[in-house]
């Protein structure tokens, strides 16, 4: 085993979580970092001189909703930023909310997305940033320190990458994702899987053709989720939209699945947050049906559908209702 001291030498000097020091960007370049702690981060960075005001809560599907895009429908004076994270549940944008009402943040407005897959499932949140989980920030920083002595893979990649910059096919292994890369200011981020498409759609999705598994033709429904820990994670949320006087909008995402939420907990959503402001894409419907909106994983749907969704919502029908 290599000493550790050149064991931590190397963390120090790579920088593998990208928690030790400041950076403009935070691309994936051979760890997939965690988004909701690299949200936190840019957030805290910018906020007193950006000001933010509007916030996009949800999983890595908001990847697909930008800020950017989303400014386009939002009042005059408002300034977006996108607090998505990775397998984000309900009780993780209940954190965040609490976040920036600690911090006396304004919350304008706010699109929640939430996942028939994701939103009413406990998430580990440890890996989270500390202002989120409520941990100490030596306890934060003591474990990605732990994390990296226990993965000498991690350790090989660091160094490799620091030296060359270069990312290798090795790599694929443990990281999930190719390269990303992230706006410095709303902190949309923006996945390669689009370029990719955009330059060479036959052969993306030729190469992706046996992930398009076929899907039931009649409408399969998702089991009630929601308990009283998620419900009440739930109304937490609602009551701090209300208390900032927020306009919201609950959107449930469209997932090639076609699982649609259960009707149990759609209900709960709309009695808790109105039926005005939950809209419900999920299950089988015009956007779904369609493989060609999504990326090549399969989970993800493109922005294109994203901008589509803004539009409806705030302009016209959804498809999905």
């Amino acid at each position: 085993m290599l000493p550790l001291f050149i064991l931590t030498a190397a963390y120090f000097i790579t920088d593998p979580y990208k928690v030790l020091y400041n950076y403009t960007t935070y691309p994936s370049s051979y760890l997939m970092l965690s988004r909701g702690t690299i949200s936190t981060i840019v957030f805290m960075r910018n906020r007193e001189q950006y000001h933010y005001n509007s916030f996009i809560f949800g999983s890595s599907r908001t990847c697909s909703h930008t800020s950017s895009e989303w400014a386009k429908y939002l009042p005059a004076g408002s300034q977006p930023f996108s607090f998505g994270a990775w397998n984000e549940s309900v009780e993780g944008i209940y954190r965040r909310l609490k976040l920036l009402d600690s911090l006396n943040n304004p919350i304008k407005n706010a699109f929640i997305l939430l996942d028939v897959d994701r939103a009413f499932k406990s998430n580990d949140i440890s890996g989270d940033h500390y202002l989120i989980t409520g941990a100490s920030p030596a306890d934060y920083q003591k474990g990605f320190y732990y994390n990296y002595l226990k993965s000498p893979m991690l350790f090989i990649s660091s160094v490799d990458y620091k030296i060359f910059h270069k990312r290798r096919a090795y790599m694929d292994g443990f990281v999930g994702e190719k390269i990303s890369t992230s706006d410095p200011i709303n902190n949309d981020w923006y996945p390669n899987s689009e370029a990719d498409i955009l330059r060479d759609s036959v052969a993306y999705y030729k190469a992706a053709e046996k992930k398009f598994y076929k899907r039931p033709i009649v409408q399969q429904y998702a089991p009630k989720q929601a308990d009283s820990i998620m419900t009440n994670y739930t109304l937490k949320i609602a009551a701090l939209l209300h208390k900032h006087h927020t306009n919201y909008k609950i959107v449930i995402s469209p997932l090639y699945d076609q699982i649609k939420l259960n009707q149990q907990d759609l209900a709960m959503l709309q009695h808790i947050f109105g039926t005005q402001n939950v809209y419900d894409y999920s299950g089988i419907n015009s956007i779904t049906a369609d493989k060609f909106n999504y990326g090549a994983d399969v989970i993800h749907y493109r922005k294109k559908v994203g901008n589509l969704i803004y539009k409806e919502i705030y302009i016209g029908k959804p498809a999905g209702q």
